[in-house]
């Protein structure tokens, strides 16, 4: 029996290896339309600086998480940032933030985030720059994958789909799916917007402490919704005597400067950031630019609703839990992996 799984974020990760442990003989196979893996959980590095530019740190509510990250992942790298998370508004006036919310323990990785995924990922067949365009009914049953150009990558007799929900529905749109019922998955699927998110890392010759490792924006009317210092993940991610900071554009600045070039975009960006921290950062060693089109979703493709275990087809991510946030994709994973694992039986 063969599973095929669209995606190599950490939802499709996380699935892939629970099944791998519970199924061993189910042979599971992760197709990657990208290099990495895990997603918008995303580490870049430039000029001896390394900063995660997408997904800003990992939480774990449950003890099921936190075994996952302690004990079961290796954790050598493994640290809370500490530091809390304060607020501010359109106004730009500041508060310590939520003191629950910073009771919470802020997990990272000192070389970056992006460690999550090769963790997760480690042992697991995944084939990467491989982008699935379409599933085509196999007449012995199962599936083949297809890309763009129509050539089949893979078959397998079970696929899960954790691509961005408008991503997935683009590939059941022209899919081999009886047509009301492909309709209606396309049409739950499209029912899922999500809000893009621009987001720069700047870089400074200079130390930028302050009492806080982040603030967020409360009230949704600044055109900075996160900015962040990384330099407080530790010092693998920066030279000694320097800063980094990101800047998470909210989504309404994000959809107006999607096309804008960055050097366009820096100095006002710089001037914003200044402002929130109340200090001159027009002039950064370098900037770096990143744009997420599927950043977080707004709304929520129930899996009850969008699985389909009688064609072998099931759903898992992001979309599936309403809300944009790593370990909330390990747990739709980690469901989508009890759902297909009953299939199984």
């Amino acid at each position: 029996m063969k599973l095929a799984i669209i995606g190599a974020g950490v939802a499709g990760l996380a699935a892939a290896r629970s099944l791998r442990l519970t199924n061993p003989t189910l042979e599971v196979t992760l197709y990657e339309k990208s290099r990495g893996l895990g997603g918008r959980a995303a580490t870049r590095r430039r000029d001896g600086f390394a900063f995660d530019h997408g997904a800003q740190y990992l939480k774990a509510p449950t003890d099921a998480l936190l075994h996952l990250i302690q004990q079961e992942l290796p954790s050598d790298e493994l640290f809370d940032i500490g530091k809390p998370v304060w607020a501010f508004d359109a106004h730009g006036t500041i508060s310590e933030g939520d003191s629950a919310q910073n009771a919470e323990q802020k997990w990272s990785y000192r070389s970056g985030l992006n460690m999550l995924g090769k963790l997760l990922g480690a042992g697991l067949d995944i084939r990467r720059d491989v982008r699935v365009a379409a599933l085509k009914r196999i007449t012995q049953g199962g599936w083949s994958l297809v890309d763009a150009s129509g050539a089949v990558v893979g078959a397998a007799d079970l696929v899960l789909i954790s691509a961005p929900a408008p991503q997935a529905a683009e590939i059941l749109a022209i899919s081999d799916i009886p047509g009301e019922r492909r309709a209606t998955l396309v049409e739950a699927l499209h029912g899922v917007a999500y809000r893009r998110c621009l987001s720069f890392a700047f870089a400074y010759p200079r130390l930028v402490p302050r009492p806080f490792y982040a603030q967020i924006n409360t009230d949704r009317g600044h055109p900075i919704a996160w900015l962040a210092l990384e330099h407080d993940k530790g010092p693998q991610r920066c030279p000694s005597g320097h800063s980094l900071i990101i800047a998470q554009m909210a989504p309404a600045f994000s959809l107006e400067h999607w096309d804008t070039p960055l050097d366009q975009l820096a100095g006002s960006v710089t001037a914003l950031v200044g402002d929130v921290l109340a200090e001159d950062l027009d002039q950064p060693l370098w900037a770096d630019r990143q744009g997420w089109k599927f950043a977080l979703p707004d709304g929520v493709a129930l899996p009850g609703s969008i699985d389909t275990p009688d064609l072998g087809l099931f759903f898992a991510g992001d979309f599936t839990a309403g809300q944009g946030r790593v370990h909330l994709a390990i747990e739709q994973g980690w469901r989508a992996a009890e759902v297909i694992g009953a299939a199984l039986e």
